[in-house]
Parts: structure tokens; sequence; C-alpha cells
């Protein structure tokens, strides 16, 4: 796109969009979540998720409980129940709701709910805990992790499982190294699955040194700061109507991760009531969701900057991350009293080479491909990663210190915004993006990729909101 000067794409100040009543009224509940399926071409299948949530002593078709394993109907960990319940889908060929309850405690292992391809069966599990925190499902597992690392480590646990289990485990063990769509404690395909009354920790402590840049060093927790320690407690892998109730998400960088089934489309998901923590990145994806009167927790213990989201929704996609009446808090630790936190930055997916901004590389140029590559100094982008914008509201949530104000999103890949809202110094990236509010923006960013069918501009409404705020309010003393 140019050479010369560095250039961060025109915008040297950060900015806080507040919407209007009108326009906050378009992301009511039902509006969101009432649509589904290919980017730009969604149906309308009206979608009403309720709160209700099993009661302690409901009926199940499975139970977790290892002191009782053996007995009828009784399993030592939760993916034995779930394999469990997939045969008696298999011997019924039932669409049936499958309900699992799990006994308060520590469960080990790692969870796999696949879509079947013969029958519509559904789950729902639920802990008999008297709070969240009283049924505990954990691993450790990281992006990074070696595939035969994988497989020596939870191979075992597979060894009985359902075919379709199986497959998901191999198909994870043959890679070089996991990723972080493979990397997650509870991995969920199954459309309508329910989860309630559980804490999902993903254990990984950012300690890995092969995905860590050369001559960092460790806190004194063992933790490094920066790389690629990606390590997802919940995986919503293409699922549609996914509802999370009282459920406790815990991790540090990519917590959860709610996946469209491929870059074009989208399936949706509902979270009420729950806790979530992270610091990078930690809620993303690029599917819709709505959250509602939930706790978003920004951990700043490890010293790593934090995004609570990073969206990828596609820009003819509706809808992306909705939370409502949610509170967004922190560890109180040191880096998160400094206001330096972020709401999120939009996840520029897959980039390689950006048409963002004036690189200050020799020759440098950008270009519409079919794959987004960067051999310097020439480079090629996607539509899946030029469409990959982004889409973030927050509606009357209570905003904790730990947000820079001023600032409240920030720039894929670019050098950052002071508390005073303005731009710090900072080297260019080859994958940056700067903070993009609405298709007026992309337009203006992009000025000489205007008219190109590609960016999909001419199929989105000028007034479509990326990124916003209604009514927010500061949380005193993060209480």
């Amino acid at each position: 796109m140019g050479s010369g000067r560095n250039c961060w794409a025109l915008r040297h100040s950060g900015v806080r969009p507040l919407l209007t009543e009108a326009q906050a009224a378009r992301f009511d509940r039902a509006s969101v979540l009432s649509r589904v399926g290919p980017a730009g071409a969604e149906r309308l299948d009206p979608w009403h998720p309720t709160r209700d949530m099993p009661c302690r002593d409901a009926q199940y078709d499975a139970l977790v409980d290892s002191s009782r394993a053996g007995h009828a109907n009784v399993f030592a960990t939760v993916q034995q129940a779930v394999d469990h319940c997939l045969g008696m889908a298999r011997k019924t060929e039932s669409n049936d709701r499958m309900f699992i309850a799990v006994a308060p405690g520590l469960h080990e292992g790692l969870v796999y709910l696949p879509k079947l391809a013969f029958s519509r069966v559904r789950f729902t599990i639920f802990g008999l805990g008297e709070a969240p925190q009283d049924t505990v499902l954990h691993a450790n597992i990281d992006a990074e992790m070696p595939g035969d690392e994988y497989a020596n480590r939870f191979e075992r646990q597979f060894g009985q499982s359902d075919a379709a289990v199986k497959e998901i485990f191999q198909r994870i063990a043959a890679r070089t190294t996991l990723s972080t769509a493979n990397a997650s404690v509870l991995r969920i395909e199954a459309d309508g699955t329910q989860i309630y009354n559980l804490t999902i920790h993903n254990r990984y402590n950012a300690d890995r040194n092969a995905a860590t840049p050369a001559g960092l060093e460790k806190n004194h927790a063992g933790q490094f700061a920066k790389g690629q320690h990606q390590a997802v407690a919940f995986l919503s892998a293409g699922a549609d109507k996914v509802i999370l109730g009282a459920v406790h998400l815990k991790s540090f960088q990519d917590t959860l991760y709610l996946q469209a089934p491929d870059k074009f489309s989208t399936v949706r998901s509902y979270l009420f009531d729950c806790d979530i923590e992270g610091d990078v990145d930690f809620i993303f994806g690029q599917s819709t969701a709505y959250f509602e009167t939930s706790t978003i927790r920004a951990i700043g213990a490890r010293g790593a900057h934090c995004w609570l989201t990073a969206p990828s929704t596609n820009l003819r996609t509706s809808f992306g991350f909705v939370f409502d009446r949610c509170d967004l808090t922190h560890d109180s630790s040191d880096l998160a009293r400094r206001g330096v936190f972020n709401l999120g930055r939009q996840w520029f997916e897959a980039v390689r080479a950006s048409p963002y901004g004036i690189a200050p590389v020799r020759g440098y140029a950008v270009t519409l491909c079919s794959e987004s590559r960067y051999d310097p100094p020439l480079g090629s982008i996607a539509p899946a990663s030029l469409q990959s914008v982004g889409k973030c509201v927050f509606l009357n949530c209570r905003v904790g210190d730990h947000v820079n104000i001023a600032a409240p999103w920030d720039d894929w890949s670019g050098p950052g915004y002071g508390p005073d809202g303005q731009l710090l110094p900072g080297e260019w990236q080859p994958r940056y993006r700067p903070v993009q509010t609405g298709p007026k923006d992309m337009a203006r960013f992009l000025s000489p990729w205007a008219g190109t069918e590609a960016l999909g501009l001419s199929e989105c409404p000028d007034d479509d909101i990326w990124l916003g705020e209604y009514n927010p309010t500061p949380m005193l003393n993060n209480t």
C-alpha cells in the first residue's frame, strides 16, 4: 500500500463510541439471537433461551461420581458419562436430550461432545454442588503442545470412547502442535448443548519455554508475560444454540473461544450469570453470543496486557458479542490498577500482511488473493481475513478502573494507547489494523480499495455498529 514514514492509518488517539438509546435498542437479546447461518444471508430462526437451570435433584441419564463409579449409570469421568449417552443414542437413534449430573469435587480430564451424523442428540451437563466452584472440570493443555505430547498425556482417557469422540482425539493427536482451536478442556460440537453450575479451568500456567520469545524471564509464579500461551477452557466448535448458565471459566490467554462453523457464517450462544476470567483476548471468536448479568474478570497478575475480547465477526454477519448488564472487574493486581487494559481488539484473523497504514518497508505492497501471505516486501490478504472485522457491544455494564476509558478499544498489533488516549510509540507490525467502529472507518482507512468487491462494504449498511457502549457506569472500588 505504499512506503515511507511509519503511518498508523490516520488515527493517533483513542476512540470511545457511545451509542444512543435508539442504537442500543437494536441489540436486545431476542434480535441478537434470532439469526443464524451464512454471513449476509442469515436465516431468521427465533431462539428464546431461558435462564432455567436443572435443580439439584433433577433426573439424569448419567451421573459422574468417582466414589460410586461402577454402579448403574454412574461413571468416574465426565467423558465416560458422555460416551455412555452417545452409546444410548446410537442404539435408539434418539434425538432426545441427555442429562449428565456431576457430583461436587475435582474432575480431571478433557471432554469432547461431538455432533453425530445420525442423531441430533443434545446434552445438558450440570453440577450438583451448591455453587459453580463446588464442581470443577480441569486439565492442563495449551496451543503449543506437540501432538505426540497430547497423545501420550490423554490417550488413555479416550481409549474406550465413542467412535465420534475418538475421531476428534486422533485428528488432534496427528498435529505437529495443537493450535488454539484444539487446546480446550471442554470442546462442544453438538448443537443445543447446555452447561450449568460448573467451573471449567484450564490449568496451563503460561510456562512453556517453546511458546515464549527468547530472553524473557518467568515471574514469581513461573509464568511468562508474553508469547503464544493460548489455553482454552471452553470451546464451542461451531455449535448452535449453546447455553452456559452459572458457569465459571478460568484460564489466562483465550479462556472462551466461540468459534463459527467457518469464516463466513455464524452460530449462537447465550451465557448468563457466568464468571469468565483471563488476560489476553480471553473472550474471542467469530460467532454470535449474548452475555447477560455476568462477571468479566481481567487478570493482571501474570503481567500480560489484557484485552477482554477479540471478536472476529464477519462484516456481513448481523451481530457479534453483546454484553448486557455485566460487571467488568479485575484481580486488583498492580497492572490492572494502572487503568491500561482494553475492552477488546478486533481479531485480524489469519492476517499476514496488512493493507492498513504506510509500512516502513521499501517496496511493501499488499494485494487481494485467495490466501493471506507475506514474503517481504510483498504480501497478500484473503477476503476471509479482510472481512473478519469483529463486532462487540457493551450495554448497561459496570466498568472497573482497569479499563483505559480514553481508549477502551485497541488496534490489532498496534503500539497501544496511553491513559490520555494518545498513541504510544512503537514499531510497525505487518499484521497491524486500527480500531474500526463501523463500515465508514474501513472505507476511510482503505480508501484505495473502497470499491473493491472483496471488501463487502456494498452489502453492509453505513450505520452498522461494530463497536460501542451504552450507559456504562463506573464500578466503585471494583465491587
